[in-house]
């Protein structure tokens, strides 16, 4: 098949998600477009995006607020799939990306959104309100399918209302196993070997809650001076984070978790919401327990072996601290990783999902 895959937020779970599935799309014999917008690209979507051999690799400035200057990214989008098509399905990823890409101009394709955590998912308000009536308009209009990614974020759409009969679910897959190797982490990082290392991995925004984890790690280190709390990802909450934890706190910036998370002795994820967190996933892989808010992916790792304490979403850190403690005071016990998905077999799942939407938009005329 003909695909092109749209992005904006180019990078994080979601710019990963893309690159890891688009390899193995076109390794099962598909071609593969992108489209993705630079005013957001991390350098390593960029670096991933130039190992996958797609047809076509497009910059589209677009912008994460919604505005005027959405109408020339449309135009533009037009103008892309005009001169590099025709293709059969158009893949928008993330919620600008999806609604342009079931705005566009492109007869015969069938349009795919995968929102990668519904907007409708965040903090309650007259957006979220606005944002649930945008999804609910355009899944009915113009979708041939919407592509949940726990069945956790399934639920939220269901919810809103989204159609069930176009909403389905594909966990995300590792397209790798993580790096096991304990003691080159802990040369990564820089870390003691005595030291009890409590992970973060994320962006350092009011989504991931980094806020949190530095006060809960801060009041852990009281009570056990060994723990560290090693915190890798950037953000805007980045000074905040570091005056919030204090000594407690080792902030690594942008880095490549994969080639750490084998150097922790736990897995914190503090998340006021997610769809399916790729680290929360590399976690479960690697055997780590894990002490996490109840947020999208959970159940289904924990189904798969993984061994999670969760606290509700609103916890406070003074109950995170507590969970940290006491998940690091068991007794250690060998645990293989939890048995996930790969890429290979999200992509699979995926493909069909796009037969069965091309065959339905050709059958409809």
């Amino acid at each position: 098949m003909r695909i092109l895959q749209v992005i904006e937020p180019s990078g994080g779970g979601s710019g990963r998600h893309v690159v890891d599935m688009s390899a193995a799309l076109i390794d099962d014999g598909h071609s593969v477009a992108l489209a993705y917008s630079p005013l957001r690209a991390e350098p390593g979507f960029e670096a991933g995006i130039a190992t996958v051999p797609f047809t076509a690799v497009e910059q589209l400035p677009l912008r994460r607020a919604v505005g005027p200057w959405d109408v020339s990214a449309l135009k533009a989008l037009n103008r892309l799939i005009a001169q590099r098509g025709p293709f059969e399905i158009l893949h928008g990823h993330s919620a600008k990306a999806g609604a342009l890409v079931r705005l566009a101009h492109a007869p015969g394709a069938a349009r795919i959104y995968t929102p990668h955590a519904l907007p409708m998912m965040g903090d309650a308000g007259l957006a979220r309100v606005v944002a649930g009536a945008v999804e609910w308009t355009l899944a009915r209009a113009s979708t041939d399918a919407v592509i949940a990614v726990s069945t956790e974020e399934a639920a939220v759409a269901r919810r809103w209302g989204l159609p069930k009969d176009r909403l389905r679910v594909v966990p995300n897959g590792l397209a790798a196993p993580p790096r096991p190797d304990r003691a080159a982490a802990r040369r990564i990082m820089g870390a003691p070997d005595d030291a009890l290392i409590v992970g973060f991995v994320g962006r350092l925004c009011r989504q991931k809650d980094p806020l949190r984890f530095a006060k809960a790690a801060r009041l852990a280190q009281q009570c056990n001076p060994r723990l560290l709390g090693v915190m890798i990802g950037q953000g805007d909450l980045a000074a905040a984070v570091a005056s919030k934890g204090g000594a407690a706190v080792r902030l690594l910036g942008q880095a490549d978790a994969r080639e750490m998370m084998a150097g922790f002795d736990l897995f914190a994820l503090t998340s006021r919401y997610e769809a399916d967190a790729y680290a929360l996933i590399e976690a479960a892989a690697l055997g780590l327990p894990i002490v996490a808010t109840e947020v999208g992916g959970t159940g289904r790792l924990m189904a798969a072996g993984a061994r999670i304490d969760r606290l509700p979403v609103d916890a406070p850190a003074e109950d995170l601290a507590q969970a940290m403690l006491a998940a690091l005071a068991r007794p250690p016990r060998l645990c293989a990783g939890a048995t996930l998905p790969s890429a290979a077999q999200m992509a699979a799942q995926t493909a069909d999902i796009y037969r069965r939407a091309f065959q339905g938009r050709r059958l409809g005329g």
